[in-house]
């Protein structure tokens, strides 16, 4: 009779000793997968390599565009200062004939100077739509592995838990991405251009 109970006390204090070491973590319960995911494009232009390409692109021609223009500015201001000089010299009519002339070569000048403006916005405007392209494989891929339905930009979100936000991801693949693309030599980037035009 002893014998069964010592036998029963050993199997009561082993069965405690697997109780006291149970850890909860070592069975993880699975996630549910997210109905959507949440994005920080603007962070992800801003943050990433392609997109710091393309920033400091579209700064550098807008710097040279507006110091053109401050140039054309300062030369235009000392022709009409000659051109006032020299009126007391001139008959009216020959005044009129230079100061049309003068005219003329100021607002053919500042057309052409809108023009490259114009062709300046289109090309940003272009080079976004790229950036647009190439996260847009991005987040199929995040998409098809998390099993969500949807990324959602987060502006447009009052409030949501932090591990739904695939930002950082999405800027290591962009990068990723980008590298492998300068490494191969892509023969749609030009000299000055991150893998898009300029014209």
């Amino acid at each position: 009779m002893w014998r069964r109970i010592a036998l029963l006390m050993a199997v009561m204090l082993a069965t405690a000793a697997q109780a006291q070491s149970f850890d909860p973590t070592d069975y993880p319960v699975p996630k549910p997968n997210p109905s959507f995911l949440v994005l920080e494009q603007d962070r992800v232009f801003k943050n990433s390599a392609f997109g710091k390409e393309v920033i400091a692109l579209n700064e550098a021609e807008d710097s040279e565009l507006r110091t053109e223009g401050q140039r054309l500015d300062r030369q235009f201001e000392q022709e009409e200062q000659a051109l006032t000089e020299q009126r007391v010299q001139l008959t009216p009519e020959e005044f009129r004939v230079l100061a049309d002339a003068f005219d003329e070569k100021v607002v053919a000048t500042r057309r052409a100077q809108e023009e490259r403006g114009t062709a300046l916005v289109q090309r940003a405007e272009r080079r976004q739509r790229e950036f647009l392209r190439r996260i847009g494989p991005i987040l199929l891929e995040i998409l098809e592995e998390t099993g969500a339905s949807a990324v959602i930009e987060q502006r447009g979100l009052l409030i949501s838990k932090q591990d739904l936000n695939i930002t950082d991801e999405v800027i290591k693949r962009l990068d990723a991405a980008h590298a492998a693309q300068t490494r191969g030599g892509d023969p749609a980037q030009s000299n000055n251009e991150p893998a898009v035009d300029q014209e």
